[in-house]
């Protein structure tokens, strides 16, 4: 005789008794088996008269079918019973839970509802009902809460161990990762990646919050975006009004101007990029004020000042143009070139804000 079960998915996050409407209906018209003690559902779930049935999730990790079948229905009321409801536990599954889990194909979906298609085996037939609903981004805090354990005393070794230091080329690695991604036009390959750079933010995040006087968490960081996104979308959350994108850019640019306080349009530049990237960035913010890009590059006739000085020297004798070259054919032969093509931009553009030359919009 068929047993059906169907797996009820829930989340931790979610209060006891706010189940979807059709998780109740099916918990209250059969049997529901659980090997989760503490499920944070069951005292709701027994309050509204639910028959609740405690099993052991390690008993079965091995049998399928008919053999799965026997054991389930041996702690049933009726062991005639044709279906019934089963509650994995969503923190910390048991052996039978993940049994389940593999049989019950495909996985839940976003909406609400029992799954079309579901995988037979032996004796019984699996499937899934999404329980609880959550807002979008829930299951960020799944992410966080993973990230504390391995951090944490009795967690993983090696991600105790992990500095800011440390896990900076990893960050960088995994950007790169996600870019190629995206030039590759792989979506499911983006989605991976992009987990991988949330990852390096979850890891720094959860670093910063150990340091006793001046550290900061994963909410700090996300508070900070926020602050920063309703700060620089007053089209969006007040009454400034915009004819387009290039509204919206300009507006972007000055309220960051103002919040930070800049003395150079060089200021705020990641000197730590690759050289190209590096170049292509100062000679951008230099023809946001006006500087043509072909002057950085063939010298600057009739300059004054350290930082003129400095940069038409270095165009006059071919270095700052030859940075590119450098950096390419570091890129190819595997040397140094790009470290050493991005020191000499670092050199000019840093020196230029020391010899008090002030590079803004009005000189």
């Amino acid at each position: 005789m068929m047993l059906r079960i169907t797996v009820v998915v829930t989340s931790p996050r979610v209060a006891p008794g706010l189940l979807t409407a059709p998780a109740w209906d099916l918990v209250r018209r059969m049997p529901v088996l659980t090997a989760a003690a503490n499920h944070p559902q069951l005292a709701a779930l027994r309050a509204a008269g639910a028959i609740v049935v405690l099993v052991d999730g390690h008993a079965a990790v091995d049998r399928a079918g008919d053999d799965l079948a026997a054991l389930l229905r041996a702690g049933l009321p009726d062991p005639a019973a044709t279906e019934l409801a089963w509650l994995p536990d969503p923190s910390a599954p048991a052996p039978l839970d993940l049994l389940l889990d593999r049989l019950a194909q495909p996985r839940p979906p976003a909406a609400p509802g029992l799954d079309a298609g579901v995988t037979p085996s032996a004796g019984i037939v699996v499937g899934t009902l999404a329980g609880t609903a959550e807002l979008p981004g829930s299951v960020l805090l799944d992410a966080v809460a993973v990230m504390d354990r391995l951090r944490s005393p009795g967690g993983c070794p090696w991600d105790a161990e992990q500095t800011h230091e440390s896990l900076a080329p990893y960050l960088i690695e995994e950007t790169y990762e996600a870019y190629q991604a995206i030039e590759d036009g792989d979506l499911a390959e983006l989605r991976e990646e992009l987990g991988d750079v949330l990852m390096q933010v979850l890891f720094h995040a959860r670093i910063a919050a150990e340091r006793a006087s001046d550290g900061w968490d994963v909410d700090d960081v996300a508070a900070g975006l926020v602050a920063k996104l309703i700060r620089r979308h007053p089209h969006v959350v007040a009454d400034v009004v915009v004819d387009g994108s290039a509204n919206v850019a300009a507006n972007w640019d000055a309220i960051k101007a103002v919040e930070k306080g800049r003395a150079s349009v060089t200021e705020g530049v990641a000197l730590s990029q690759p050289a190209l990237t590096l170049a292509a960035k100062l000679l951008k913010r230099a023809g946001g004020i006006g500087v043509p890009v072909d002057l950085a590059l063939t010298g600057i006739a009739g300059g004054t000042g350290g930082a003129q000085a400095g940069l038409g020297g270095a165009a006059e004798s071919g270095e700052v143009a030859g940075s590119g070259e450098a950096a390419g054919s570091g890129e190819v032969a595997g040397s140094d070139g790009v470290a050493e093509a991005g020191a000499r931009w670092r050199e000019l553009w840093v020196a230029s804000a020391r010899s008090g030359d002030s590079v803004t919009p009005a000189g």
